[in-house]
């Protein structure tokens, strides 16, 4: 009942504000990475679109003040810098002493019926959580005004688990060129990711150029062009290896040594050119299938894993290679929405990374992606079976897909389903035998074709 109140007061909220213009209301968080604790509360802040912000402890002319008022403007609304001692929609503060709870690069936002505060140890901290408060805010406000958005009264406190949050782009096929990567690095900064490793290529000291296998190269103006948009987003750009890299198989990890820290990058599971879902139905990649919960649910440390080795590793990092890669928007495609589960697994603490939760977020951020123009998989539509045994004969078996509502059309008498076929609403008793036939239909679409099994 506390919740259906809480919506039902921000809708009636939200139609007062109809009169006055359009607008809406957030009814609940939902922020890839899962913040380490959050918690929402009952009451709203009216955010307009003429909003002012005050800065404490930071300068106004600073990067992350530049880029978050360049930010607020793209999203349709009129930020001004006001006086901190001015009433205020948005507060940025640097902590005066340092939070020991947030580190260096975490943050807390509060947004409370007076307004919304972000405060951090650093900029860093300050960026990231201007990035929560965004995944806050309607996914369509590039695309539509706004007079106001409703939020809701929480309270975030964030910290990264692991500090390299990265990617590996290998760029043999040079299907990225410069404004791409600069695409990449928005994506992400958006999921709070902080390297990306280029390599694929050799320097030439004649031409100052780094070359790729197709000849195509970046210039040394390119690169120091690269190099500061990443500093701006908190991402460390690093070309063709990283420096005293050796590889080191010790107690089972394909991992980075760097001195006598470690930075672990999953062989093979975390390899984005892999298929993400049925290969029948996907373009051309490398052997081998890793869909999104195949990399959300790995664990980057395999168990076992000696206290003092864990007590070193550094972070992680995924794996593009483009040698199967025809274009920058397959690019994106292999990268995306797989790079959320690489950034949540990298960022949020194990007791706060559910599974269930992360897939219904997904859903959400692929609207985010769809309007900024990324190309993406929707996922994969492979039937998951659970079968659990009820008599000799009988199986009860539960059918889901990765990606949440998915309609199930089956048939059990070996005819091909249709969307007039009975659907799937819950688990069924069938008999050890029966051949079953499952049709996915998505967003109005039927996905790959007829999957077939047999109850054993």
């Amino acid at each position: 009942m506390k919740a259906v109140r809480h919506i039902l007061c921000a809708a009636a909220l939200a139609l007062t504000l109809w009169g006055c213009g359009r607008a809406t209301a957030v009814s609940e968080v939902d922020i890839v990475p899962e913040p380490m604790f959050m918690v929402q509360k009952e009451g709203y802040y009216v955010l307009s679109r003429t909003l002012s912000v005050a800065v404490n402890g930071v300068g106004q002319n600073s990067p992350t003040v530049k880029y978050i008022m360049k930010s607020l403007r793209h999203a349709h609304m009129r930020p001004s810098l006001v006086a901190l001692s001015e009433a205020s929609d948005i507060v940025l503060k640097l902590n005066d002493t340092v939070n020991p709870e947030l580190g260096e690069e975490g943050y807390l936002l509060e947004v409370r019926p007076t307004g919304v505060c972000l405060s951090a140890n650093s900029e860093r901290g300050l960026f990231y959580a201007y990035q929560s408060l965004m995944q806050m805010l309607p996914a369509d406000m590039v695309d539509r005004t706004y007079r106001s958005v409703l939020l809701p009264e929480c309270t975030i406190l964030d910290r990264p688990r692991y500090e390299w949050r990265g990617l590996s782009l290998n760029l043999a096929n040079n299907v990225v060129g410069a404004k791409q990567l600069r695409k990449v690095m928005d994506a992400m900064a958006t999921y709070k990711m902080n390297r990306l490793c280029i390599d694929g290529g050799r320097w030439s000291a004649d031409s100052l150029q780094w070359h790729t296998d197709s000849l195509s190269y970046f210039t040394l103006s390119d690169i120091s062009s690269l190099a500061e948009y990443g500093a701006d987003l908190g991402i460390a750009l690093l070309w063709d290896s990283l420096p005293s890299l050796a590889l080191d198989a010790a107690e089972g990890l394909r991992r980075v040594r760097m001195g006598d820290e470690v930075v672990v990058q999953p062989d093979g599971v975390w390899d984005l050119d892999r298929y993400q879902a049925n290969p029948r139905y996907q373009p051309e990649a490398t052997e081998g299938v890793s869909t999104l919960g195949t990399f959300y649910r790995h664990s980057l440390l395999p168990s076992g894993v000696s206290s003092a080795l864990q007590a070193r590793v550094r972070g992680g990092q995924a794996r593009l290679r483009t040698e199967c890669i025809a274009d920058q928007r397959q690019a994106e495609y292999m990268l995306l929405p797989r790079l959320l589960a690489v950034a949540e697994c990298l960022w949020s603490p194990d007791d706060k990374r559910d599974w269930q939760r992360f897939r219904k977020k997904v859903e959400g951020q692929k609207e985010r992606l769809q309007i900024k123009g990324y190309a993406y998989c929707e996922g994969s539509f492979t039937p998951l079976f659970r079968a659990t045994k009820v008599d000799a004969h009988t199986m009860n078996i539960a059918i889901e897909t990765e990606v949440p509502n998915t309609y199930i059309f089956y048939t059990t008498d070996t005819t091909t389903p249709t969307r007039q076929s009975p659907i799937y609403i819950g688990p069924v008793n069938l008999r050890r035998g029966t051949h079953i036939k499952i049709l996915p239909v998505y967003k109005d679409v039927e996905r790959d074709s007829v999957y077939e099994f047999v109850i054993k």
